[in-house]
């Protein structure tokens, strides 16, 4: 029959992949697994040769072929990276390993290679090579094993679609540089991700267009040093000239800017940002510590006085704002003075939240080097004294929210509880509220008077 099916005609077996993901470590690594993602979705569109499906849960036994983003930034990092790598080999699952923790080893600590990384369901993905994947080279690269190497720096996938995973809830990240070129004595990102490397303006403005225009009302810029942007293309830091060109843009969104480094900015620049519509006013500021001397040995050279200016002048200028910093305690040669230093700083009521971390020597860093390591014992309980301290003030500065009208996303919904972000609060860093609907005294934009997640809804606690 004519353009009926021939009996005799071989029918061709699609070649199956059925995968999941992991990303562990930061956002800047979120929106790598996102660049893959998309990579391999796009190959989707040759249904007749692919069965390509994505399960949520890599562990299920549906899977057979998971990516496994690892970070390497800290020893903690690295043993969560181990034990994800541990439970998908033991799963039968074949592990597409790729990120910090791999090129730790790979780049930095060669002669020290766990033997895990010879297993025969390893294989090794570089970023240089992710606009070139495709699903037959993935399949093959179990058969010749280990067949990618890491080739040179990170770089932006120049024709590589993302799948942006945060749509569902309104907001996504936006990565404007990769890399660092500040030699900060206490880390390692830049021998794993090299020098700052950053997009041009109008490939960012590109993309946060089509986001808008997919849905997104908020856009998080971010990169590992958010206030050097652009120094490498442009000869000078040219941050403020990128988020000029945001606030022309059209569209109903907003933008924040994390990971913002006080010793490039000015008073100046944060005038810029009184005028800017569309800038939430979230201060991201890891300062680290307060201390001249702690300072100077993480090689962080702050002017402790335009600190506090700074701080003032976000406090007087923004009635509504929210301040974040963190804080490194234990640092090698750390005085007790040096902490008393840091607690009065913090009980100055700076800040809305407070990210209070321990110091671990990483034997790559500089900081391994330097003497008079405070003992681990000391370290602990002064982590244990700060941290009370900033959870009481935190709880009191929350206590402002009681009975009053607060404006949030829902992110998501529990039988009678609404989980809801608030305006001012960044996702997955700082806290959420638990609400019930009775709490619900509007919903703002177009929702057809519906409660759904990303509904942007009018609220008291």
């Amino acid at each position: 029959m004519e353009g009926g099916f021939k009996c005799c005609e071989p029918v061709l077996e699609k070649t199956r992949f059925w995968f999941g993901a992991i990303s562990l470590g930061c956002n800047k690594n979120l929106i790598d697994t996102q660049y893959l993602l998309g990579k391999v979705f796009s190959f989707s569109r040759f249904q007749n040769l692919y069965d390509i499906r994505y399960f949520t849960d890599p562990f299920v036994d549906e899977v057979e072929y998971v990516f496994l983003n690892t970070c390497g930034f800290l020893s903690t990092s690295r043993e969560e990276a181990l034990a994800n790598l541990e439970n998908l080999l033991k799963k039968g699952k074949k592990v597409f390993l790729l990120g910090c923790w791999l090129k730790y080893f790979l780049a930095l600590q060669k002669e020290n290679i766990p033997e895990i990384l010879s297993h025969p369901n390893v294989a090794f993905l570089d970023w240089s090579e992710i606009e070139y994947v495709s699903v037959l080279s993935l399949i093959n690269s179990f058969k010749d094993f280990k067949s990618s190497v890491f080739k040179g720096e990170y770089k932006f996938p120049a024709d590589t679609p993302r799948a942006y995973t945060n749509l569902l809830y309104g907001f996504e990240y936006v990565k404007i540089s990769e890399g660092c070129n500040n030699s900060c004595s206490f880390c390692i990102i830049p021998k794993i991700r090299w020098k700052q490397r950053s997009r041009p303006v109008e490939d960012i403005i590109k993309e946060i267009k089509d986001l808008v225009a997919a849905g997104a009302y908020e856009i998080i810029l971010i990169s590992q040093d958010t206030t050097r942007y652009g120094i490498d293309i442009y000869k000078q830091p040219y941050l403020f000239e990128l988020l000029s060109n945001l606030e022309q843009l059209e569209g109903d969104f907003v933008y924040r800017v994390l990971y913002l480094y006080p010793d490039v900015l000015s008073l100046r620049h944060l005038e810029k940002l009184k005028d800017f519509k569309k800038f939430i006013p979230y201060f991201d500021i890891p300062l680290q510590h307060i201390s001249s001397s702690v300072l100077k040995g993480m090689r962080r050279f702050y002017d402790i006085d335009f600190i506090y200016k700074f701080l003032d002048f976000i406090d007087k200028n923004w009635e509504q704002k929210f301040v974040r910093t963190n804080f490194i305690v234990g640092f090698p040669g750390e005085t007790e003075k040096d902490f008393e230093q840091l607690v009065e700083f913090v009980k100055k009521w700076y800040f809305d939240n407070i990210a209070v971390f321990q110091y671990h020597d990483e034997p790559l860093s500089p900081s391994f080097k330097l003497s008079d390591k405070v003992p681990d014992s000391v370290a602990a309980q002064r982590v244990q004294i700060l941290s009370e301290i900033v959870n009481k003030m935190i709880e009191q500065k929350n206590a402002k929210y009681q009975n009053m009208q607060i404006i949030g996303s829902v992110m998501d919904i529990k039988w009678e509880t609404i989980v809801v972000r608030p305006r001012l609060h960044a996702p997955e860093i700082d806290p959420y509220h638990h609400i019930k609907f009775d709490n619900v005294r509007g919903i703002l934009g177009d929702s057809n008077g519906e409660i759904k997640i990303w509904s942007r809804i009018l609220y008291t606690l």
